[in-house]
Protein backbone atom coordinates (compact mmCIF):
# COMPACT_ATOMS: atom_id res chain seq x y z
CA UNK A 1 0.00 0.00 0.00
CA UNK A 2 1.32 3.60 -1.05
CA UNK A 3 2.11 5.43 2.23
CA UNK A 4 3.85 8.54 0.80
CA UNK A 5 5.49 10.19 -2.72
CA UNK A 6 8.71 11.74 -2.53
CA UNK A 7 9.83 14.24 -5.38
CA UNK A 8 12.43 16.38 -6.05
CA UNK A 9 11.32 19.71 -7.36
CA UNK A 10 13.53 21.35 -10.24
CA UNK A 11 13.53 18.97 -13.26
CA UNK A 12 10.85 16.84 -11.57
CA UNK A 13 7.83 18.19 -9.78
CA UNK A 14 8.41 21.47 -11.68
CA UNK A 15 8.07 22.20 -15.06
CA UNK A 16 9.86 24.09 -17.30
CA UNK A 17 8.52 27.37 -16.36
CA UNK A 18 8.71 26.67 -12.40
CA UNK A 19 5.49 25.48 -12.16
CA UNK A 20 3.47 22.14 -11.63
CA UNK A 21 1.40 21.27 -14.50
CA UNK A 22 -2.59 20.64 -13.73
CA UNK A 23 -2.77 17.16 -14.41
CA UNK A 24 0.05 16.09 -11.74
CA UNK A 25 -1.27 18.57 -9.54
CA UNK A 26 -4.35 17.04 -9.54
CA UNK A 27 -2.98 13.91 -9.45
CA UNK A 28 -1.59 14.56 -6.00
CA UNK A 29 -4.21 16.40 -4.27
CA UNK A 30 -6.77 13.04 -5.17
CA UNK A 31 -3.68 10.88 -3.52
CA UNK A 32 -3.84 13.35 -0.64
CA UNK A 33 -7.02 12.83 0.34
CA UNK A 34 -6.65 9.36 -0.09
CA UNK A 35 -4.21 9.11 3.04
CA UNK A 36 -0.80 9.52 0.77
CA UNK A 37 1.65 11.75 2.44
CA UNK A 38 3.73 14.18 0.29
CA UNK A 39 7.11 14.91 0.17
CA UNK A 40 9.13 17.48 -1.29
CA UNK A 41 12.60 16.91 -1.11
CA UNK A 42 15.13 19.96 -2.88
CA UNK A 43 18.53 22.10 -2.34
CA UNK A 44 15.70 24.52 -2.03
CA UNK A 45 15.27 26.12 1.31
CA UNK A 46 11.32 26.41 2.67
CA UNK A 47 11.03 29.78 1.34
CA UNK A 48 11.40 28.49 -1.61
CA UNK A 49 9.44 25.37 -1.25
CA UNK A 50 6.34 26.72 0.94
CA UNK A 51 4.74 27.97 -2.11
CA UNK A 52 4.05 25.14 -3.87
CA UNK A 53 3.70 23.52 -0.84
CA UNK A 54 0.75 25.52 -0.39
CA UNK A 55 -1.13 24.64 -3.63
CA UNK A 56 -0.60 20.99 -2.53
CA UNK A 57 -2.48 21.74 0.28
CA UNK A 58 0.58 19.89 2.05
CA UNK A 59 -0.18 21.55 5.77
CA UNK A 60 -3.57 20.54 5.93
CA UNK A 61 -2.54 16.82 4.66
CA UNK A 62 0.62 16.46 7.11
CA UNK A 63 2.92 16.86 4.59
CA UNK A 64 6.76 17.08 4.73
CA UNK A 65 9.48 19.13 3.14
CA UNK A 66 13.25 17.87 3.12
CA UNK A 67 15.13 20.96 2.38
CA UNK A 68 18.51 21.74 1.44
CA UNK A 69 19.59 18.38 0.42
CA UNK A 70 18.46 16.88 3.60
CA UNK A 71 20.34 19.37 6.26
CA UNK A 72 16.49 20.28 7.58
CA UNK A 73 13.46 18.60 8.09
CA UNK A 74 10.47 20.73 8.00
CA UNK A 75 7.30 18.89 9.16
CA UNK A 76 4.11 20.62 7.66
CA UNK A 77 1.16 19.51 9.30
CA UNK A 78 2.88 20.50 12.53
CA UNK A 79 4.53 23.44 11.73
CA UNK A 80 7.79 22.30 13.11
CA UNK A 81 11.23 22.48 11.38
CA UNK A 82 14.21 20.91 12.56
CA UNK A 83 17.74 21.69 11.51
CA UNK A 84 19.94 18.72 11.52
CA UNK A 85 23.20 20.60 9.89
CA UNK A 86 24.38 23.94 9.14
CA UNK A 87 28.44 24.85 8.17
CA UNK A 88 30.32 27.30 10.11
CA UNK A 89 31.69 30.24 8.32
CA UNK A 90 35.53 28.67 8.87
CA UNK A 91 34.17 25.25 7.59
CA UNK A 92 33.80 26.58 3.96
CA UNK A 93 36.34 29.12 3.73
CA UNK A 94 39.27 27.40 1.69
CA UNK A 95 36.65 25.85 -0.69
CA UNK A 96 35.10 28.84 -1.03
CA UNK A 97 37.99 30.57 -1.77
CA UNK A 98 39.17 27.73 -4.40
CA UNK A 99 35.74 28.54 -6.47
CA UNK A 100 36.22 31.89 -6.55
CA UNK A 101 39.41 31.05 -9.22
CA UNK A 102 37.74 28.30 -11.09
CA UNK A 103 35.60 30.81 -13.11
CA UNK A 104 32.11 29.63 -11.82
CA UNK A 105 29.70 31.33 -9.68
CA UNK A 106 29.32 30.42 -5.98
CA UNK A 107 26.47 31.23 -3.82
CA UNK A 108 27.37 30.27 0.17
CA UNK A 109 23.22 29.86 0.79
CA UNK A 110 21.48 30.62 4.11
CA UNK A 111 17.86 30.25 4.50
CA UNK A 112 16.78 33.08 2.81
CA UNK A 113 19.57 34.73 1.26
CA UNK A 114 23.29 34.00 0.05
CA UNK A 115 26.88 35.80 -0.22
CA UNK A 116 27.25 35.65 -4.16
CA UNK A 117 30.81 36.08 -6.50
CA UNK A 118 31.42 36.28 -9.71
CA UNK A 119 34.55 37.08 -11.51
CA UNK A 120 34.94 39.65 -14.51
CA UNK A 121 34.83 36.94 -17.56
CA UNK A 122 31.17 36.05 -16.00
CA UNK A 123 29.79 39.56 -15.31
CA UNK A 124 30.70 40.18 -18.69
CA UNK A 125 28.53 37.54 -20.31
CA UNK A 126 25.72 38.49 -17.69
CA UNK A 127 26.31 42.32 -19.08
CA UNK A 128 26.06 40.93 -22.50
CA UNK A 129 22.62 38.91 -21.65
CA UNK A 130 20.86 42.08 -19.53
CA UNK A 131 21.58 43.72 -23.28
CA UNK A 132 20.41 41.48 -25.26
CA UNK A 133 17.11 40.98 -23.38
CA UNK A 134 17.01 44.60 -22.61
CA UNK A 135 16.33 43.54 -18.37
CA UNK A 136 15.62 46.85 -16.51
CA UNK A 137 18.42 48.09 -14.34
CA UNK A 138 17.39 46.88 -11.07
CA UNK A 139 16.90 43.36 -12.42
CA UNK A 140 19.06 40.93 -10.27
CA UNK A 141 23.08 40.08 -11.72
CA UNK A 142 22.06 36.85 -10.14
CA UNK A 143 22.75 33.63 -11.65
CA UNK A 144 20.36 30.38 -11.59
CA UNK A 145 20.44 26.60 -11.86
CA UNK A 146 19.10 27.33 -15.48
CA UNK A 147 20.38 30.35 -17.04
CA UNK A 148 23.09 33.36 -16.05
CA UNK A 149 20.30 35.78 -15.04
CA UNK A 150 18.02 34.55 -12.57
CA UNK A 151 15.34 36.45 -9.96
CA UNK A 152 15.76 34.50 -6.80
CA UNK A 153 14.50 37.04 -4.52
CA UNK A 154 11.24 35.94 -3.80
CA UNK A 155 13.33 33.18 -1.91
CA UNK A 156 16.06 34.58 -1.35
CA UNK A 157 15.80 37.98 -0.50
CA UNK A 158 18.52 38.80 1.23
CA UNK A 159 21.57 38.66 -1.44
CA UNK A 160 25.26 39.82 -0.36
CA UNK A 161 28.01 40.18 -2.95
CA UNK A 162 31.28 39.28 -1.61
CA UNK A 163 35.13 39.57 -2.59
CA UNK A 164 36.22 37.65 -0.17
CA UNK A 165 35.34 34.25 1.56
CA UNK A 166 36.21 36.23 5.12
CA UNK A 167 33.01 38.12 3.94
CA UNK A 168 30.55 35.26 4.68
CA UNK A 169 29.93 35.73 8.55
CA UNK A 170 26.88 33.73 9.32
CA UNK A 171 26.34 29.66 9.27
CA UNK A 172 25.77 28.30 5.94
CA UNK A 173 23.15 25.71 4.58
CA UNK A 174 25.03 25.01 1.52
CA UNK A 175 27.16 26.11 -1.85
CA UNK A 176 25.96 26.29 -4.97
CA UNK A 177 27.91 27.08 -8.03
CA UNK A 178 26.72 27.84 -11.42
CA UNK A 179 28.33 27.62 -14.66
CA UNK A 180 28.03 25.99 -18.23
CA UNK A 181 27.32 22.32 -18.73
CA UNK A 182 30.82 21.61 -20.79
CA UNK A 183 32.76 23.51 -17.86
CA UNK A 184 30.94 21.67 -14.94
CA UNK A 185 32.21 18.40 -15.29
CA UNK A 186 35.77 19.82 -14.87
CA UNK A 187 35.00 21.66 -11.62
CA UNK A 188 33.39 18.72 -10.16
CA UNK A 189 36.61 16.30 -10.40
CA UNK A 190 38.69 18.99 -8.91
CA UNK A 191 36.15 19.58 -6.33
CA UNK A 192 35.78 15.53 -5.45
CA UNK A 193 39.44 15.09 -5.79
CA UNK A 194 40.22 17.88 -3.34
CA UNK A 195 37.56 17.61 -1.27
CA UNK A 196 35.40 15.01 -1.73
CA UNK A 197 36.25 13.71 1.75
CA UNK A 198 35.20 16.41 3.72
CA UNK A 199 31.52 17.82 2.06
CA UNK A 200 28.86 16.18 -0.06
CA UNK A 201 29.30 16.85 -3.53
CA UNK A 202 26.59 17.17 -6.25
CA UNK A 203 25.53 17.70 -9.62
CA UNK A 204 21.66 18.98 -9.80
CA UNK A 205 21.07 20.07 -12.77
CA UNK A 206 23.46 20.32 -16.26
CA UNK A 207 25.03 23.07 -14.93
CA UNK A 208 24.79 23.78 -11.14
CA UNK A 209 26.88 21.90 -8.73
CA UNK A 210 25.87 21.94 -4.67
CA UNK A 211 28.49 21.62 -1.24
CA UNK A 212 27.24 20.61 1.44
CA UNK A 213 28.18 18.78 4.72
CA UNK A 214 29.53 15.41 4.81
CA UNK A 215 26.98 12.47 5.76
CA UNK A 216 23.64 14.85 5.11
CA UNK A 217 21.96 13.73 1.91
CA UNK A 218 18.29 13.66 0.76
CA UNK A 219 18.06 9.60 1.17
CA UNK A 220 19.25 10.06 4.63
CA UNK A 221 16.60 12.31 6.02
CA UNK A 222 14.02 10.06 4.32
CA UNK A 223 15.32 6.99 5.76
CA UNK A 224 15.08 8.79 8.86
CA UNK A 225 11.45 10.19 8.24
CA UNK A 226 10.27 6.81 7.16
CA UNK A 227 11.86 5.25 10.20
CA UNK A 228 9.70 8.12 12.26
CA UNK A 229 6.54 7.10 10.64
CA UNK A 230 6.83 3.56 10.52
CA UNK A 231 6.99 3.30 6.43
CA UNK A 232 8.57 0.30 4.54
CA UNK A 233 10.75 0.50 1.66
CA UNK A 234 7.57 -0.66 -0.61
CA UNK A 235 5.34 1.88 1.03
CA UNK A 236 7.34 4.94 -0.45
CA UNK A 237 7.72 5.97 -4.09
CA UNK A 238 10.55 8.10 -5.50
CA UNK A 239 11.09 10.74 -8.26
CA UNK A 240 14.04 12.41 -9.11
CA UNK A 241 16.09 13.97 -12.00
CA UNK A 242 19.57 14.50 -10.24
CA UNK A 243 22.63 13.18 -8.38
CA UNK A 244 21.15 14.77 -5.92
CA UNK A 245 18.47 11.91 -6.24
CA UNK A 246 20.06 9.22 -5.98
CA UNK A 247 20.31 8.35 -2.36
CA UNK A 248 16.16 8.75 -2.19
CA UNK A 249 16.13 6.46 -4.94
CA UNK A 250 18.43 4.13 -2.39
CA UNK A 251 16.51 3.53 0.45
CA UNK A 252 13.02 2.67 -1.39
CA UNK A 253 11.82 -0.03 -3.64
CA UNK A 254 10.04 2.41 -6.25
CA UNK A 255 12.57 5.02 -8.41
CA UNK A 256 11.58 6.86 -10.70
CA UNK A 257 14.38 8.63 -13.08
CA UNK A 258 12.92 11.50 -15.52
CA UNK A 259 13.44 11.30 -19.03
CA UNK A 260 14.76 14.98 -19.05
CA UNK A 261 17.59 13.26 -16.26
CA UNK A 262 21.31 12.17 -17.27
CA UNK A 263 22.19 8.99 -17.79
CA UNK A 264 23.72 8.50 -14.69
CA UNK A 265 20.94 9.15 -12.67
CA UNK A 266 18.51 6.89 -14.71
CA UNK A 267 20.85 4.13 -14.13
CA UNK A 268 20.38 4.08 -10.60
CA UNK A 269 16.39 4.26 -10.57
CA UNK A 270 14.09 1.45 -11.16
CA UNK A 271 11.93 2.60 -13.72
CA UNK A 272 12.18 5.86 -16.14
CA UNK A 273 9.35 7.87 -16.67
CA UNK A 274 7.95 10.69 -18.89
CA UNK A 275 9.99 14.04 -18.42
CA UNK A 276 9.17 17.25 -15.73
CA UNK A 277 7.14 18.97 -19.15
CA UNK A 278 5.36 15.79 -19.82
CA UNK A 279 3.64 14.96 -16.21
CA UNK A 280 6.23 12.09 -15.68
CA UNK A 281 5.26 11.66 -12.04
CA UNK A 282 1.45 11.22 -13.13
CA UNK A 283 2.84 8.40 -15.65
CA UNK A 284 5.16 7.06 -13.19
CA UNK A 285 2.44 6.42 -10.70
CA UNK A 286 0.26 5.08 -13.28
CA UNK A 287 2.79 2.30 -13.97
CA UNK A 288 2.09 1.25 -10.81
CA UNK A 289 -1.48 1.26 -10.90
CA UNK A 290 -1.54 3.65 -8.25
Amino acid sequence: MLKAIIMDMDGTLLAPGDHILPETKQKLLELERQGVTLILASGRSYTRLLPYADQLDMAANGGYLIEVDGISLYDMGAGEREVLRRMDPSEIREVYTDLMHLNCEAQACFDDGFFDYFDEDIRRKKEQLRKERNLPDDFPWTAGPWDWLADLRSGYPNQTFVHSAEEINRPINKIQLMQDEDKIREIYDFLIRKYGDRFEIFRTCPRQLEILPKGYSKGKTLKRLMEMKGWNKDEVVAFGDGENDVSMFEVVDDSFAMANARDFVKAKARYETASNADNGIVQGLERLGV
